[in-house]
C-alpha cells in the first residue's frame, strides 16, 4: 500500500540533512530512562571493577648511556672520541638489552622473584579462577611465568633528544615498584660490566691463539734470512753489510793516503829547491821546526858574529880569526848534513805514502768487485728481510693487544651509570579512575542515545518500509489509497493527459537527457511522478536512472527500501563514486540511486562540482530523471536545476486550480530559469489521473 500523503502544513525547519532535532529531543526525552540508566550500569560496572581490581605503582630509574666508552691511558684520544653516527642506535639497543633475559634474570635472582605470588603465577585472580573452572588452567614451570610476568612489569623508553633511558618497573606497592626498578638497573649495569669483562677475556683469548702461530712465522723468516746470509758469505747487521763498511772505510783511508802522499811529494820538491839554492832554509818547515836546526843556526851566528867582531880587530892571518872562521864553516857543514838528514826522511815519508796508497788502491778495487758482488745477493736477501720484518712487526702488535686486552679485563669501560634511582611513587598507575569514569559516562551516554533513537524507530508504526509499497508497476493514485472523498478534487481533460504527454515528451528526448523533476507543494500523488516516468521508459525498452535528489523527505528512496544504503549524499561528499552507489531494484529493473547516508553542509562548492560531476557520468544511461523534491528544497542550493537538461514543476490541481501562492512562485522561477536558457515549465498532476504505462 501507498504511504500515506504528507501534509502540507508538515514542519519546514529541517536542516539540510533531513534531521529535525526538535524531534530527537523528543525522543530522548521519551526515552530518558536508556539515556540515564545505560551511563549508570557502566559506572557500576567501573565501580565494581576498580573495588576488585589489584592497584599497581610505576617506579622510574634513570641511566644515561654514553655512545663513547671511558677514556683509557693506553687508548689513542682521537679514535676514543670518535662515535659512529649520532650514537641512538646504540641507545635503541640498549632499550632491549635491559629487558633482555640475562638481566631479568639477574632481578629475579637478586629480589627471589620466583616464591612470590605477584610474579610467580599463584596469585588467585578472577581469570585464573574462571579459567580453572572451565578446565584450561594449566601447570607452566614457575621459572618461566615468573620471567614471562617480570617482563610485562617492566618497560623502558628513550626520553626525546637525549642519551638518557627511564626504566619503568610496575608491582602492588610503591615501595615494591621503586625497589624493582632499582633492581633491574642495577642489574642491567651488572650485566654490562660483565658483558665487557668478558668481551675483553674473549678478545685476549683470541689474540694469544694466534700469538704462537705468529711467533713461528718469525722464527722461520729470520731463519731464511740467516741461512741465505751465510750461503752467499754476507756479513753485517740489517740495515748495513760488512763488506759496504770495509768500502767505505778503505774509501777514506785511500783519500787520506793520496793527500798525505801530495803533501810528501810537495816537500820533496821543496828540498830540492833549497838545495839547488834556489831557496832558503826558511822554506822547509821541517828545517824550521827541528831544534838541531835551531840549535845550528843560533851557532853559527854567534860564529859569525864573532868572527866579524875579530875581523875588525885582528888581521885575516890571526889564529883567532882564522879559529873563528873555522867554527862557522863547522856550524855551516852541520846545518847541511841536518838539512840532508831531514831531506832523506821527507823523501823516505814520500816513497812510504806511495807504497801506502798503492796498497790501498788495490784494496779498494778488490772490495768494489766483492761489494758489487754482493748487491746482486742482496736483492733476495732484503725480500727475506721485509717479510720477516712485515711478520716481526705483526707479532709484536698482537703482543702489545694481548697484553692490553688482558689489563682491561679488570676494567670497566662502558659509560652507563645510574643518574637517578627509583623513589616511592605518590599514586597509583593502575587503574586510572578518573580516566575510566569519564570513559564509561561519555560511552554510556553515546550508547544510551543511540539506543534511545533505534528503540524509538523500531516501535514507530509504518517506521520500516513495506517492500509491497513499491509494486512492479506504482500506480500514480492507487484505489485502495486515494485519499478522502473531500480532498478529491475533479479533474479537467485537458490536465488529465498531461503526466501522458509528459511521458511521450521524455521518450521522444535524446539519449542521455536529465529531467529534473520539482514539486511546486508536498503531495503524494506527486511522490509516484517520478516512479511512473521511470516506469514509462522501462516500459519502452529503454535504461532509465532514477536519481533521488530529494534531500529533506527523500521519499522515493524510503519507498523503494534503500534506506541504509549509500547515495547521493556520499557522492557529494566524496565519500563514493557515483558507479558505486548505483542499485538495481529487482522488481521493476530499475536503477537507483538513492539519497545516501552522508551530512553535506549548505552550499558547499565541492559538493555542488561532485554532484555535477556525478550527473554529466550518469549521461550514458538512455534518459535520467531526477527527484528533485519540493520547490525551494535543499537540493537546489547545490544548482541542481542548471545541471539538467530540463526542469518539470510538478503543481498539484484542485478543481482544476493549484495553489496560487506557489504556483506564482513556480511560475516566476520558470521564467527566470528560461531567461538563463534553462528549460522549464510547469505541469499540473490532479490526485485522481491514472496513466497506463
Amino acid at each position: 500500500m501507498s504511504p500515506k500523503p504528507t501534509s502540507p502544513e508538515a514542519p519546514t525547519d529541517r536542516i539540510s540533512d533531513g534531521i529535525d532535532f526538535r524531534n530527537v529531543l523528543g525522543i530522548l526525552s521519551r526515552r530518558r530512562s536508556w539515556v540515564i540508566g545505560i551511563p549508570a550500569v557502566l559506572c557500576g560496572i567501573v565501580v565494581a571493577y576498580l573495588l576488585v581490581a589489584h592497584p599497581s605503582y610505576t617506579g622510574t630509574a634513570q641511566v644515561f648511556v654514553d655512545p663513547r666508552d671511558q677514556y683509557t691511558p693506553k687508548d689513542d684520544a682521537q679514535q676514543q672520541n670518535s662515535v659512529p653516527g649520532d650514537g641512538l642506535l646504540l641507545v635503541e639497543s640498549q632499550l632491549k638489552i635491559i629487558t633482555s633475559n640475562e638481566v631479568l634474570n639477574r632481578v629475579i635472582e637478586q629480589l627471589n622473584l620466583q616464591n612470590d605470588p605477584e610474579f610467580n603465577g599463584e596469585r588467585i585472580t578472577i581469570g585464573r579462577l574462571i579459567k580453572s573452572v572451565i578446565g584450561l588452567g594449566r601447570t607452566e614451570d614457575r621459572a618461566l611465568v615468573t620471567l614471562r610476568n617480570l617482563r610485562k612489569n617492566v618497560a623502558t623508553k628513550r626520553i626525546d633528544r637525549s642519551f638518557v633511558i627511564d626504566i619503568l618497573a610496575s608491582a602492588d606497592t610503591a615501595p615494591r615498584a621503586a625497589a624493582l626498578a632499582n633492581a633491574v638497573a642495577t642489574s642491567y649495569l651488572e650485566e654490562q660490566a660483565g658483558a665487557n669483562a668478558a668481551f675483553q677475556r674473549r678478545t685476549s683469548e683470541a689474540i694469544s691463539a694466534q700469538l704462537g702461530k705468529l711467533r713461528q712465522e718469525v722464527r722461520r723468516g729470520e731463519e731464511a734470512v740467516a741461512a741465505f746470509k751465510a750461503a752467499n758469505n754476507l756479513v753485517g747487521s740489517r740495515s748495513r753489510m760488512v763488506t759496504e763498511q770495509q768500502l767505505d772505510e778503505a774509501n777514506t783511508q785511500l783519500t787520506n793516503a793520496k793527500t798525505r802522499l801530495a803533501d810528501a811529494q810537495a816537500r820533496v820538491r821543496l828540498i830540492e829547491t833549497i838545495e839547488h839554492g834556489d831557496a832558503g832554509l826558511e822554506a822547509l818547515p821541517e828545517a824550521i821546526q827541528s831544534a838541531a836546526i835551531v840549535q845550528l843556526r843560533s851557532r853559527l851566528a854567534d860564529a859569525s858574529r864573532e868572527e866579524a867582531q875579530l875581523a875588525q880587530i885582528d888581521g885575516p892571518n890571526h889564529p883567532a880569526l882564522q879559529a873563528a872562521r873555522a867554527q862557522v864553516r863547522d856550524a855551516q857543514a852541520a846545518i847541511q848534513r841536518e838539512l840532508k838528514t831531514i831531506a832523506r826522511s821527507v823523501r823516505n815519508t814520500e816513497a812510504s805514502e806511495r807504497t801506502n796508497v798503492q796498497n790501498l788502491e788495490a784494496n779498494f778495487d778488490a772490495l768494489k768487485k766483492q761489494s758489487e758482488t754482493n748487491d746482486k745477493a742482496m736483492v733476495p736477501l732484503r725480500e727475506l728481510e721485509r717479510k720477516a720484518e712485515s711478520s716481526r712487526v705483526v707479532y709484536e702488535t698482537f703482543l702489545a693487544k694481548a697484553k692490553t686486552a688482558e689489563e682491561r679485563q679488570g676494567i670497566d669501560t662502558t659509560n652507563i651509570r645510574l643518574i637517578s634511582r627509583a623513589t616511592m611513587p605518590e599514586n597509583k598507575s593502575w587503574p586510572p579512575t578518573m580516566i575510566m569514569l569519564a570513559a564509561a559516562i561519555f560511552a554510556g551516554i553515546t550508547i544510551g542515545i543511540a539506543a534511545a533513537l533505534a528503540r524509538d524507530a523500531f516501535d514507530r508504526p509504518g517506521g520500516e518500509p513495506d517492500p509491497e509499497a513499491v509494486p512492479d508497476a506504482p500506480e500514480l493514485a492507487p484505489a485502495d489509497t486515494a485519499p478522502p472523498s473531500h480532498l478529491r478534487p475533479v479533474a479537467m481533460p485537458s490536465q488529465a493527459s498531461r503526466l501522458a504527454t509528459l511521458g511521450e515528451e521524455i521518450l521522444a528526448a535524446p539519449k542521455g537527457t536529465t529531467i529534473v523533476l520539482v514539486q511546486v507543494q508536498r503531495g503524494a500523488w506527486l511522490d509516484d511522478v517520478a516512479l511512473q516516468l521511470a516506469r514509462t521508459v522501462i516500459a519502452n525498452r529503454m535504461d532509465v536512472m532514477l536519481v533521488d535528489a530529494d534531500l529533506a523527505r527523500h521519499s522515493t528512496t524510503s519507498r523503494l527500501g534503500f534506506d541504509k544504503a549509500p547515495g547521493l549524499r556520499d557522492v557529494m561528499n566524496g565519500a563514493a563514486d557515483i558507479h558505486d552507489v548505483v542499485r538495481l531494484h529487482q522488481p521493476t529493473a530499475m536503477r537507483v540511486v538513492p539519497v545516501g547516508l552522508s551530512a553535506l553542509a549548505a552550499h558547499d562548492p565541492a559538493a555542488r562540482q561532485a554532484l555535477s560531476g556525478a550527473l554529466q557520468q550518469l549521461r550514458v544511461f538512455d534518459r535520467v530523471i531526477v527527484d528533485g523534491g519540493e520547490m525551494g528544497a535543499s537540493a537546489s542550493e547545490y544548482g541542481l536545476y542548471y545541471m539538467a537538461d530540463e526542469v518539470v514543476f510538478l503543481a498539484q490541481g484542485e478543481g482544476g486550480k493549484s495553489e496560487g501562492g506557489k504556483s506564482e512562485d513556480a511560475a516566476i522561477l520558470v521564467d527566470l530559469l528560461r531567461h538563463r536558457q534553462v528549460k522549464a515549465r510547469m505541469v499540473i498532476i490532479e490526485p485522481d489521473v491514472s496513466v497506463a504505462a
